[in-house]
């Protein structure tokens, strides 16, 4: 007969499984556990590691680049433009939400020799160029069509370039008739940006070729026919613009018709034996004088009027035959709206 010290002796030798299985499930609910903290804290290493996509604390990068009013082209017009005021105008073409529309979020934009604009993950720049590109740093382009017109695209891991001929004209001739897109990514280089190329692109193109008059016909020498055109300021206008304003102001100034005036493409007109010629970017000023209010060289080699702040800015040069420092004085007021 079983003594009560027997069934404790078998309580004891049926419960003792019971507690090793508790003892493994605890051990494998703390393993479990540590390699959780463990996956946990290596993502977030990683993630560390990774660099955090933001806009640029200072914007625009100088100041000299800050977007500005610009008097935008219509037709071919924008092929003959100088490089910052094509830069403006591809800067704002499209409105602030289409950029962020195409480009997938907050976009901030400067213009120097081109358009620049970033986001968060993209760096993107837009400017018109002389001729179609036969390579680029992403390799040799292939050719496609942007808006029904002749493009060559090259696309790797660091980006896209996109080229766009939005004007059949001889190459060097004065005019840049090609509009060049560059998408590539600021901290990854997965990011696709092929289509975004194309989608700025023809955004750019609508935008900035409105219907509007073709580029007049440009010689071997750059001569271009006459136009008479209503006087006004030259800032921001189109190359062959300018070339008529001068023409046109050199007659008033001259005291002649200004009928037999040779303009040229490259913003210069020539007229009984005295040629007016602006340069948006022109070799430095040594001011001698005034003229019209603005700081002046005169020499032997006729008057250069400096037209902005920086001494190798924007000028209207004067060469040829009589008194050209009168004839300037005739000339720059008009010229720049005065």
């Amino acid at each position: 007969m079983a003594t009560p010290n027997d069934y404790r002796a078998i309580a004891r030798k049926t419960d003792r499984p019971m507690w090793i299985w508790a003892g493994c499930a605890l051990v494998s609910v703390l393993l479990l556990f540590g390699v959780g903290i463990f996956v946990a804290i290596t993502l977030l290493s990683e993630s560390n590691d990774e660099p955090v996509a933001e806009l640029p604390a200072v914007w625009p990068s100088k100041p000299e680049l800050a977007l500005r009013p610009v008097l935008m082209p219509t037709g071919e017009m924008v092929a003959a433009l100088t490089d910052e005021t094509a830069a403006q105008v591809l800067c704002q073409a499209i409105p602030e939400q289409r950029w962020e529309e195409i480009l997938g979020g907050r976009t901030l934009r400067e213009a120097g020799t081109a358009c620049h604009a970033v986001t968060a993950n993209l760096d993107v720049s837009a400017q018109m160029i002389p001729a179609l590109p036969e390579d680029t740093s992403r390799g040799l382009p292939t050719k496609t069509t942007i808006a029904g017109k002749l493009a060559v695209i090259a696309t790797n891991e660091d980006g896209t370039s996109l080229s766009v001929e939005l004007v059949e004209v001889a190459p060097h001739n004065g005019a840049s008739p090609v509009l060049h897109v560059s998408v590539r990514g600021r901290v990854a280089k997965s990011l696709e940006t092929e289509g975004k190329a194309k989608a700025l692109a023809e955004a750019l193109i609508a935008g900035a070729t409105p219907p509007g008059p073709k580029l007049p016909k440009i010689g071997e020498d750059g001569e271009i026919p006459l136009e008479k055109t209503e006087p006004g300021p030259i800032k921001d206008k189109p190359l062959p613009v300018i070339s008529w304003l001068l023409c046109g102001e050199l007659g008033r100034a001259l005291g002649v018709p200004a009928d037999n005036a040779k303009p040229n493409f490259f913003a210069a007109c020539e007229l009984n034996g005295v040629t007016a010629d602006y340069s948006a970017l022109s070799s430095a000023v040594v001011p001698t004088t005034t003229i019209a209010g603005l700081p002046a060289q005169v020499d032997g080699r006729g008057v250069v009027v400096q037209l902005t702040g920086d001494p190798e800015g924007q000028t209207l040069k004067f060469k040829g035959t009589g008194d050209l420092p009168a004839l300037a004085e005739k000339m720059v007021p008009p010229l720049l709206g005065r």
